[in-house]
Formats: C-alpha cells, sequence, structure tokens
C-alpha cells in the first residue's frame, strides 16, 4: 500500500514536472514563438502599425539569413484594436496557447495592470515598445522590459525645450497646458508635468482627450481662456494632429511639445502650419531620413524590400519596432540550448552595448535595470527639407532627466530616493 501511494505520488510528481518542462519550452522543430499584440484596426493604428513594420521586418531580415542559433523566429501578431479586454485576452492565449517564449507590442496602457500578474505568474518576459508606465518599472518588475524611452522622461525633456522656445527662465507664475489620452499612459503624462509644474511655481492646466477623437476644441478653448504660456501633450498621431489642428482654429500661438506617440512626420505634413511651426516633439529614436549611419541605410533598405510603405518608413515608430526587433534578436543570440521564457529573460539581461547607429542610444539591459532606453532628445522638423530634425544630441538633454520612473537601486538610480 505504501509502495503503491510512493509510486502514485512519484507519478504525480513527474507529470507535474514535465507539465513545466513542456510549458516553460518555446522553441520546437527549430522555430521560436514570439507574440506580439498591438493596434490594427483601432484609433492609434496609425502611430502602431509602422512600429509592427519595423519589428517585421527586422525579424523577416533575419529568418532570411538563417535564424538565430539554428531557430526562425515565429511572429505571431494579434490585433487588440485599442481593446483592453482583447488585449489581455490575446497575452493570456499567447502563453497558454501558443506558448511564446516572449511578448512584446503591448500598445494599450490601461491593460498593463491586467497583463503583470499573466507574466509573473508564467514567468514569461514582456518587451513593451509602446506603453512605458511607471508602473513597469517601480517597483522593479521582474518580466517586463520597457524597449522605449519612458514617459517620464518624455515630459521633462519636453518642458524644459518649450520652456527655452517660450524664453521662460522659471515656470513660477505660469500656466502650462497638459493634454493626455484617455488610458493610462496620458494619466501618467498628466500627472507627472502636473507635480512638476506645480513643485516649480506654476499653475497645470490640464485635459484629458478621448483615445478615438474628432476634434480637440475644448481642450484648445480651456488653455486659451486659461491663457497657457506653452502646451505638452501625449497621444497617438490622431490626436496630436486634432490638438494642432484645433490651436490653429484658437489662433493659439505658444511653444508645444509632446510624446514620441505625436512626434511623427505626419502631425507636421498633416496638421495647419500655423500650429505646426510652433511644435517640437520629443523621442529616443530617430527617423530613418535623418540616419546617416550604415544601421539607418539597413533598416530602410529592408523597409523597401519588404514592401513596408514610404508613409511607414517615415515614422519614427518604424525605427521604433526595428530597433526591439533587433534587441530581440540580441538576446536569442546569448541563448545557448532551447529557448525557454527563462533563457529569453536572461537573454534579454544580457543584451549589452547593443549599437544601432544614430537610430537610438546606445542599449544596454541587465538583472537589476529592464529600461532599454534612458536618453530623448527634441525633434522639429525642416520644411524645406521635409523630414524631422534632432535638436543637439541625447547627452545634451540628459541633464534634465531625472530618472523618475526606476525603481530605486535599479538603472542607475540609488536605493532610498524616491
Amino acid at each position: 500500500m505504501h509502495r503503491r501511494v510512493a509510486l502514485s505520488l512519484l507519478g504525480t510528481i513527474l507529470i507535474a514536472m514535465l507539465a513545466v518542462t513542456a510549458g516553460q519550452s518555446r522553441s520546437t522543430a527549430g522555430t521560436v514563438n514570439i507574440g506580439w499584440s498591438g493596434d490594427k484596426s483601432g484609433p492609434t493604428v496609425a502611430s502602431q502599425a509602422p512600429a509592427l513594420d519595423g519589428l517585421r521586418a527586422y525579424i523577416k531580415m533575419t529568418n532570411d539569413a538563417g535564424g538565430v542559433n539554428g531557430n526562425k523566429i515565429n511572429l505571431i501578431e494579434q490585433d487588440d484594436a485599442y481593446n483592453v479586454a482583447k488585449e489581455v485576452g490575446i497575452v493570456k492565449s499567447f502563453i497558454d496557447d501558443d506558448h511564446v517564449a516572449l511578448v512584446t507590442g503591448i500598445g494599450n496602457s490601461s491593460g498593463f495592470s491586467s497583463i503583470l500578474p499573466l507574466l509573473n505568474s508564467s514567468k514569461t518576459p514582456a518587451l513593451v515598445n509602446q506603453g512605458t508606465l511607471a508602473s513597469n518599472t517601480n517597483p522593479f518588475q521582474p518580466y517586463m522590459f520597457q524597449g522605449n524611452c519612458n514617459y517620464g522622461d518624455q515630459a521633462e525633456v519636453a518642458l524644459a525645450y518649450t520652456m527655452t522656445r517660450a524664453k521662460i527662465k522659471s515656470l513660477k507664475g505660469v500656466k502650462v497646458g497638459i493634454a493626455g489620452i484617455q488610458v493610462a499612459s496620458g494619466q501618467e503624462w498628466i500627472d507627472t508635468l502636473s507635480k512638476k509644474v506645480t513643485a516649480a511655481g506654476g499653475t497645470p492646466v490640464t485635459q484629458t482627450l478621448p483615445s478615438a477623437i474628432v476634434n480637440a476644441d475644448v481642450a484648445a478653448q480651456t488653455f486659451q481662456d486659461a491663457g497657457v504660456k506653452i502646451i505638452l501633450m501625449h497621444h497617438s498621431i490622431a490626436g496630436g494632429i486634432a490638438m494642432e489642428r484645433s490651436i490653429a482654429k484658437y489662433g493659439i500661438d505658444v511653444p508645444a511639445s509632446g510624446s514620441y506617440g505625436v512626434t511623427q512626420d505626419l502631425l507636421w505634413t498633416t496638421a495647419p502650419y500655423e500650429a505646426t511651426k510652433s511644435f517640437v516633439g520629443v523621442n529616443c529614436y530617430t527617423p530613418l531620413q535623418d540616419s546617416k549611419s550604415p544601421q539607418g541605410k539597413l533598416a530602410l533598405a529592408t523597409g523597401k524590400k519588404y514592401g513596408v510603405s514610404d508613409t511607414s518608413l517615415q515614422q519614427t515608430n518604424y525605427t521604433l519596432g526595428w530597433v526591439n526587433g533587433a534587441i530581440i534578436v540580441a538576446a536569442l543570440k546569448t541563448i545557448k540550448g532551447p529557448v525557454t521564457t527563462a533563457s529569453m529573460k536572461k537573454g534579454l539581461e544580457s543584451v549589452k552595448n547593443l549599437n544601432m547607429g544614430d537610430l537610438s542610444p546606445i542599449i544596454n539591459l541587465n538583472s537589476k535595470c529592464h529600461m532599454a532606453i534612458q536618453q530623448v532628445r527634441p525633434m522639429t522638423y525642416n520644411w524645406s527639407l521635409k523630414k524631422q530634425v534632432p535638436v543637439g544630441t541625447y547627452a545634451q538633454w540628459s541633464k534634465y532627466i531625472t530618472n523618475t520612473q526606476a525603481a530605486p537601486g535599479t538603472c542607475g538610480k540609488k536605493r532610498g530616493s524616491g
């Protein structure tokens, strides 16, 4: 009887162990599954589609060259239509059904609080290339990696440069217009800037804009009535264009800036010149038309080879996706043996001094820092050259970044700091 129980217990343990092993293995028959969840049909598709194009192009290039360590990358794409419930359901399916080694995309930040428990319980790493909330990094999240500059860093550089443009040396008594998309990232943008403006003696005038935006007249009128001296916004391209159109409609002539989401060529070329002449965005990635490096030329040539549209190639979001593809491949190259969720996580944490030329700052990840990009710079637009132009170097603007979103003891932030 005791022997039977012991054997039964041993069998149960073995089955459980096999189930765990099967659940962790993410490479079969020379294929590594990676899941992308993002907006292909919703209100932010104009921003997210080029990022997917860049990611897809890098992976196709890698597969055509033989893959990584004998493995081809199988990019599984799912449209969440910028719907939180769909996004969460897709991520769950990636983990349970597709047995992915990595989740990427995740463009709707409002789904993060529901996605984090799924990643943590399954020990599945995620490389987020669009929504970069503070909750991704503080407290430190072992399975969450950021493939884009975070909103805190973007906001600080945007504020610094618009103050320079407006010739404002102090915010004391100054009203600042702050607009954010009606998801978690937009609220974070509003909160981060409101605290910074208030601490400096200024008055934040805030407006929340719907995701599927028609126009931003109410926000523009609010800013006009309040007499704001600068405007800072975070939205998709569609939201940025709507805001700029309303700014032009009401004759508001103050420096404006915005996050990476609106810092795309399409905003300058689509919105009225009366408004965009005063707009300067921020980004941690460089548009291909500004790149002079071999890495940039390769990204452009590869995009054209695979039929990516010129509209997509002109967007900085294409560079974002391309560089995230490079991060994934660099991580896979460090893996010896089967690709599992555990080895993928370790691979990401082993990415060192990844040089993407002038497309981005040097990329470093480790077990105590999951922020791939920690520098931002302003971007203006040259209508004669028909392209964005970076303002200075990344290093030049680093002095304005206080690393607000890093957890103490990670990414260069001292322990005990707030």
